[in-house]
């Protein structure tokens, strides 16, 4: 683990806002022409066509409904992974009873699995495969779901899914050429049965597992408050992970109580640029749904990264982890915006000018370093977006929106000088590496230094 470097690229906003989708892992394969589909899901499951993975704003189809009142099923059905078993594709599809939603109401959830010779069009339900020992109970959200589904490569289907008794991480498996056939991980073996079946968690690792083609490990991505971020760890043996000490993105929080003073990022997931599946190369795209600061659920905007793993000869001498921190441009006013975080709302339109440096996403542990917020205001009609070091957002007049990252205090090996520069014409700020903040407006001061591009 402590020879990996990673490199997060921008945020960019691929898909909404919605009200009504992106509440599941997102999903994707390639079709016969060269073109992708994607899958998102709210209760419905809707496939949307595109190009390639970036071209994911088009319209959708229902292909997957809820079923019908008292089923198992009846909330909805979300397809939350796939995967290709010879031309057929198998769908991990997650499913809530109990539709009384709130804090006092109760849920209860489930796996089942599908099949379709059609691209994802059309599925036939195989059935239930994972269900969770305990029973509904009021005021509870009961079950085992949200599971994402790779293929291991050794002749099985591997399925990570949360319990949401105690929100631990449980893993079970399948043959390939029997995906109805589901066995959870416990104490040691593959010995209980999928449904009702008693299970060992792996720990809080969340649901969003990929499968690094390279290496032969799982990876798994989890949004976590208490790290302070988005965890990657990685698994060689499919049930025992390892923990990257950095996170890939910071975060300030995960309140699903919306709206909330944090933005919420949930539903990560890992996809191969070029075949949309979750078996993936050591450079492939982070996706997870987005919500802004101060937005409630009728915000939702699905974000990819692109992101670059290496594995090294020896430890690296700086950080693990760097965030692209990203200079933008508004086409139209030609105002600037520098953040490592999605542009959303009336900053959807704005183009990527360069990737000024890389942050880092925890402050480091031997070496002295500067945290900064996000900031912004209303500047005559424009927006202003600042870098500001943590704690000077509202002393300046400007509104907290997200940690952006660390910069380190002095120079090291590998860095770059950051500085911070504004638009005489428009009054907005940005970042660059140059003292002469490459013509494009005045230096302020140095912020600090970030990794090099």
């Amino acid at each position: 683990m402590e020879c990996l470097q990673v490199r997060v690229g921008p945020a960019v906003v691929v898909r909404g806002p919605f009200p009504d989708e992106l509440d599941a892992a997102f999903s994707a394969i390639r079709l016969p022409d060269g073109s992708f589909r994607g899958f998102s899901a709210n209760g419905a499951t809707y496939a949307v066509d595109g190009a390639n993975l970036w071209d994911m704003g088009g319209p959708r189809r229902a292909v997957l409904e809820a079923g019908a009142p008292g089923s198992v099923n009846e909330c909805g059905r979300w397809l939350t992974a796939t995967a290709q078993a010879g031309r057929t594709l198998i769908g991990m599809v997650h499913q809530e009873s109990i539709c009384d939603y709130g804090p006092q109401g109760q849920t209860d959830k489930s796996m089942a699995i599908a099949s379709s010779n059609d691209d994802g069009l059309s599925w036939t339900d195989l059935g239930n495969i994972i269900t969770g020992s305990d029973s509904p109970r009021l005021g509870t959200t009961s079950g085992e779901g949200d599971c994402s589904m790779i293929d291991g490569q050794d002749g099985y289907l591997y399925a990570y899914c949360l319990r949401n008794s105690d929100w631990q991480t449980i893993v079970a498996r399948a043959p390939l050429n029997d995906p109805t056939a589901w066995r959870k991980y416990f104490e040691g073996g593959w010995s209980e049965p999928g449904l009702d079946g008693k299970a060992t968690d792996i720990g809080f690792i969340g649901t969003g597992a990929g499968y690094l083609r390279e290496q032969g490990w799982v990876a798994a991505v989890a949004t976590d408050p208490w790290f302070g971020g988005v965890r990657l760890s990685l698994s060689a043996d499919k049930v025992s992970f390892l923990d990257l000490d950095e996170p890939l993105l910071p975060i300030d929080g995960s309140d699903w109580d919306r709206p909330a003073e944090t933005d919420l990022v949930a539903y990560g997931s890992l996809l191969d640029p070029e075949s949309g599946s979750n078996q993936v190369g050591s450079d492939f795209l982070l996706s997870y749904v987005y919500v802004p600061p101060g937005e409630g659920f009728e915000s939702r905007y699905l974000v990819f990264h692109e992101v670059s793993l290496l594995v090294q000869d020896e430890p690296a001498n700086t950080a693990q982890v760097g965030l692209a921190l990203t200079r933008w441009s508004d086409p139209e006013s030609q105002s600037l915006v520098t953040s490592t975080g999605p542009l959303t709302g009336d900053r959807l339109g704005f183009q990527r000018n360069k990737i000024v440096a890389f942050m880092l996403t925890r402050q480091p542990g031997d070496i002295a370093s500067i945290k900064f917020a996000e900031c912004s205001r209303d500047l005559s009609g424009r927006l202003d977006h600042l870098i500001a070091d943590e704690g000077s957002c509202a002393p300046q007049g400007y509104r907290r929106e997200r940690t952006g990252g660390w910069l380190y205090a002095a120079e090291q090996a590998g860095t770059v000088p950051v500085y911070r520069c504004i638009q005489p014409e428009t009054g907005a700020h940005f970042a660059s590496i140059a003292p002469d903040c490459e013509g494009l407006g005045s230096r302020e001061f140095l912020l600090g230094y970030g990794l090099a591009p």
